[in-house]
């Protein structure tokens, strides 16, 4: 039994082939995946696939990256699509620092806002985070009750223990599998395997083993055996205490 905590099996890179992915995911042994919307124009597609494939959970949110096309009415529209279609969480949001270009007070009110619904609703927040671990941290303090994920984890070690002592899940993906990404590695091999989640992010960040390919679920066995090597672990384990950290940080 597998889950993969992170996955945009919505995009349209998936358009042509999307059956023959999750059939493939499926022999892998994944039951279950994550699909986080990033923008207004996308929940309905998350909300179509994920309807016509039961294994397949819903999230709605406004991701940073794209902080210059999101309107204020967007929030008044997430506000109305977690009360109506009852998502398994709220995201993908988050802060991204790492690209000089976008507005950084735009994205701080947009994730503080999507916090507030996640506390409203008591939905589990799916956080991208780039260059702004600290800033999370702190908004994170800044509202005590709040429960969620960050994806495709990168700050420090230390930055890592105040997040798991806030409740926070970290994920990791196919980054941990290259040889050359030593931190990753080192804060995936020490922290807790109860606060442990593992992810795809496909069609993005493939695993070394599929190095500039299309990533898709089924290649997450790569990023199991990683991790099992790291922490000098049996692999079912990884599997198992890993899907229940994403059913318990889910409740599904």
């Amino acid at each position: 039994m597998i889950i993969d905590s992170h996955c945009h099996i919505d995009f349209e890179s998936f358009d042509h082939d999307r059956d023959q992915v999750l059939q493939r995911a499926h022999n892998t042994g994944i039951e279950h995946i994550i699909v986080p919307g990033i923008s207004a124009d996308t929940w309905q597609r998350v909300k179509n696939i994920c309807t016509q494939h039961s294994k397949l959970h819903a999230c709605y949110g406004l991701h940073p990256y794209y902080i210059d096309q999101h309107k204020l009415n967007d929030l008044i529209t997430l506000n109305n699509w977690i009360k109506n279609e009852s998502p398994v969480g709220i995201g993908e949001c988050g802060l991204d620092f790492y690209l000089k270009n976008l507005d950084r007070k735009k994205q701080m009110d947009f994730f503080d806002a999507q916090l507030e619904m996640a506390l409203e609703y008591n939905l589990p927040v799916v956080i991208h985070c780039r260059k702004a671990t600290e800033q999370v941290i702190q908004l994170l303090k800044s509202k005590p009750g709040l429960r969620g994920m960050i994806h495709s984890y990168s700050g420090s070690y230390e930055q890592a223990l105040q997040l798991i002592d806030l409740g926070i899940y970290l994920s990791f993906g196919g980054a941990i599998t290259y040889e050359r990404a030593t931190r990753p590695r080192d804060i995936v091999s020490r922290i807790p395997l109860d606060y442990l989640l593992i992810e795809t992010d496909a069609p993005d960040q493939a695993d070394s083993q599929h190095h500039k390919q299309r990533n898709e679920p089924s290649y997450i066995k790569t990023i199991i055996d990683s991790i099992a090597n790291l922490r000098d672990e049996n692999p079912d384990i990884i599997c198992t205490q890993t899907s229940n950290n994403c059913r318990q940080l889910f409740s599904f």
